[in-house]
């Protein structure tokens, strides 16, 4: 028989361990959204929630076992895993139904002759109501969250608006979403002249030259971007 003290101090320390990826894998999918500006595909996002699903109720579970008898102490444990839940996954919940139910109201095989419309959006931008089309962008995005000019849109939206700093992570966000060299060459432009210009951070204009030889390293232009690389990278 197992002594009922080693089961608790086991199940104490699987409690804290398990903490070890949920914080790890959280922070990493905040990073990757918000500091690369890059989308974690649906088939991973359904693995975490589920694999989230599975670990609340586990730590309930183990909570409820030893601190039952302080229900002060549970109550606010358990509140606790909950903020700390919304905070690190919120967002892979938020942007995991939103597609669900885009797909809902538009399945797969009638999706790809859908297209977004602008019309509503641009009819604010010529009433130079510029936070009204921004708003109408964000909505776009909502229903193609891959769609590049949305995006593009939504960053020069914020540029007319002098949110500098919000407008270089949509433009990256973007960038990363399309495929030509030479209209991510365009993109890559104008991030380096926010960056330079607009933000005073030439280190971020380097980092995006460098990302973009290293997705284009053959492409037309690939050696004006090299030159360009070695005048920012020379010491002043």
């Amino acid at each position: 028989m197992i002594d009922s003290d080693a089961l608790e101090l086991g199940g104490k320390l699987l409690t804290g361990v398990a903490f070890i990826p949920y914080l790890a894998w959280g922070i990493y999918a905040l990073r990757r959204r918000y500091r690369y500006h890059e989308d974690i595909s649906a088939r991973v996002e359904t693995f975490t929630l589920v694999g989230l699903i599975l670990f609340f109720a586990v730590e309930t579970y183990l909570l409820h076992r030893f601190i039952s008898d302080s229900p002060g102490y549970f109550f606010f444990a358990v509140l606790g895993l909950i903020v700390s839940g919304v905070a690190l996954y919120g967002s892979m919940m938020i942007s995991l139904s939103s597609q669900v139910i885009v797909d809902m109201i538009m399945p797969s095989e009638r999706s790809k002759t859908f297209e977004p419309s602008y019309a509503p959006a641009e009819a604010l931008e010529r009433q130079e109501d510029y936070k009204g089309a921004l708003q109408e962008y964000l909505v776009i995005a909502r229903m193609f969250p891959r769609e590049p000019t949305v995006l593009l849109r939504i960053a020069e939206s914020y540029v007319r608006l002098g949110r500098h700093a919000e407008a270089v992570g949509w433009f990256e966000r973007a960038s990363s979403r399309i495929d030509s060299a030479e209209r991510c060459l365009q993109v890559t432009n104008r991030l380096c002249e926010l960056y330079n210009r607009q933000l005073d951070r030439p280190d971020e204009a380097v980092r995006v030259l460098e990302t973009y030889l290293d997705r284009y390293p053959e492409a037309e232009y690939a050696e004006s971007v090299r030159q360009r690389l070695k005048r920012y990278s020379a010491p002043a």
